[in-house]
């Protein structure tokens, strides 16, 4: 049976998140030893302010580099954003702060290596920095996501694939499905040994990056990403939707026999909290029939600055420059919104055709 604990928190207070991070340690005795390579890997999608909820709040991830350097460990962070640099994300987000204030570095998670695995896809690059470390604690965030409904635990491990090399599997893995099969497949290549995922103040709408703040109230930690990532969707009415919860299940990795502890014996229910529009509400055999009609991204032109981050990110090179604005090419976009996802300007959007809403 997995354990999630959920723990209430409604801001990042410092003294009371030492408290909590350290019950989480307490329940894992031996998890750290004195010279451990730690790497702590927090959700660093885009330079943003904390106060935002892009990334995983620098309170939280100072709160566990200190337990960890009081066990006698020698954390780092590291991450490999798909379109910046780990060091200039930590400087608009906070962590950098915490890092120099704590004498900690911080690792760009480049070098890709390939290695085999015996996941659904049988080869994947990750970088080659991660095999340096004894242990991996995942800081995730509690987001929505326009592709996969929301980003957890699990894909936050994303994050060991070098930045460039993350457009290259929304070409090979363009269906949801199957791409919730890779964000497993590199997942369990190096499970993290804990996942502590910050949902005191979560993101809803229209993310990952361009979402609102939604002032959850909860930690969440587990030593089974997995599990914390069903709990967590759950708690929104999600677990329904998300691609990656449905896989696992399908393929028989998650029974939902899960004992909750911490501050709470069961999984909470919160209300108001709202999911992207791309939300498959709508049957599978009718979303295949209005294929035409499916969520897609349109860009806002009043508020488009041509900062060319989309044409970078776009796998299938959908998006060009012709005339002031770029244009999206909808006969060869794969609708994997991931233009959305790094705009930092809020000027792409999701839209639904008629028919799509009116189902």
């Amino acid at each position: 049976m997995s354990r999630v604990e959920i723990y209430r928190l409604r801001w990042y207070d410092p003294e009371k998140l030492r408290e909590i991070v350290e019950k989480i340690f307490e329940k894992r005795v031996g998890l750290i030893s004195k010279g451990d390579r730690v790497l702590l890997k927090p959700n660093m999608l885009a330079p943003s302010r904390p106060e935002k909820a892009v990334t995983t709040h620098p309170e939280i991830v100072k709160a566990v580099a200190e337990r960890i350097i009081d066990l006698g460990g020698k954390p780092s962070i590291g991450d490999s954003p798909s379109l910046s640099r780990a060091e200039k994300v930590a400087a608009v987000s906070g962590i950098k702060k915490v890092a120099q204030e704590l004498g900690i570095p911080i690792v760009e998670l480049d070098e890709p290596v390939e290695f085999l695995t015996d996941g659904y896809f049988k080869r994947i690059e990750v970088s080659k920095k991660i095999l340096e470390f004894d242990r991996i604690i995942n800081l995730a965030k509690f987001k929505t996501h326009t592709q996969m409904i929301m980003t957890l635990a699990v894909k936050n491990m994303f994050g060991i694939v070098p930045g460039k090399r993350k457009g290259e599997w929304h070409l090979r893995a363009p269906k949801y499905m199957d791409f919730a099969r890779m964000l497993l497949t590199v997942y369990n290549f190096r499970r993290p040994d804990l996942n502590i995922m910050d949902g005191i103040v979560a993101m809803e709408g229209e993310g990952p990056q361009n979402g609102r703040p939604f002032p959850l109230g909860y930690i969440l930690a587990s030593d089974d990403g997995l599990s914390l990532d069903y709990v967590a969707s759950k708690m929104v009415k999600a677990d329904g939707y998300v691609y990656l919860i449905k896989v696992a299940k399908e393929d028989g990795m998650l029974d939902g026999n899960i004992e909750i502890s911490g501050d709470l014996q069961q999984i909470p229910e919160v209300s108001g909290f709202e999911l992207p529009s791309t939300t498959p509400i709508s049957p599978e055999f009718a979303r295949r029939i209005l294929r035409g009609a499916l969520p897609k991204p349109v860009i806002i032109g009043e508020k488009c600055t041509e900062c060319g981050l989309c044409q970078e990110a776009c796998p299938t090179n959908s998006i060009l420059k012709t005339g002031k604005n770029p244009k999206i090419n909808y006969s060869t976009c794969i609708s994997c919104f991931v233009c959305q996802e790094v705009c930092p300007f809020d000027s792409i959007e999701i839209r639904r055709g008629i028919a799509s809403r009116f189902l």
